[in-house]
């Protein structure tokens, strides 16, 4: 059971690595992107009905990327 606590503590902290990393290079890609860009207006995503179905699921996906494996591993004797 210690070897399969130690290989999941592992496992999840390479998944936040990957998601952490992934987030920041959207955040830099943003503020590169946009950073004097010369447009004044901001835009609006409110409309968007794709970008606010994303922005619900991914929360979700990530919870369920972190529980699946802990909880397989947790369950098994």
């Amino acid at each position: 059971m210690n070897d399969g606590l130690q290989g999941l503590r592992g496992m999840l902290m390479v998944l936040c690595l990957i998601i952490f990393l992934l987030v920041f290079a959207v955040m830099l890609y943003s503020v590169w992107k946009h950073h004097r860009s010369g447009v004044l207006g901001q835009t609006n995503f409110h409309a968007s009905v794709a970008v606010e179905i994303c922005w619900a699921l991914a929360p979700f996906v990530i919870v369920l990327a972190l529980v699946w494996p802990t909880t397989k591993v947790m369950l098994n004797p």
